[in-house]
């Protein structure tokens, strides 16, 4: 790589932003445990597409503005409801 003098570097090229909407959702869990918070899906997806999408993990915001990450795999069922 030659040295352009520079003391800074151009940023990387980010991934373009995809708009994300929350929707409104009841999630139990494996072990029985109730949370009502929001998902965030593409806006042109669906709860369940995000459940069989590649991601080992979803972000779940919960009445107390608490973010977590829940493993898809201890996922029983999403109850998605019109906030």
């Amino acid at each position: 790589m030659k040295h352009s003098g520079k003391f800074w570097s151009e940023p990387p090229q980010a991934f373009p932003k995809v708009p994300k909407v929350r929707e409104y959702a009841q999630v139990t869990m494996t072990d029985g445990t109730r949370m009502m918070g929001y998902v965030f899906v593409e806006a042109t997806m669906r709860i369940q597409d995000l459940l069989n999408g590649p991601a080992q993990f979803i972000p779940f915001v919960d009445e107390d503005d608490t973010i977590l990450l829940l493993n898809k795999a201890a996922i029983a069922q999403v109850r998605p409801y019109d906030a």
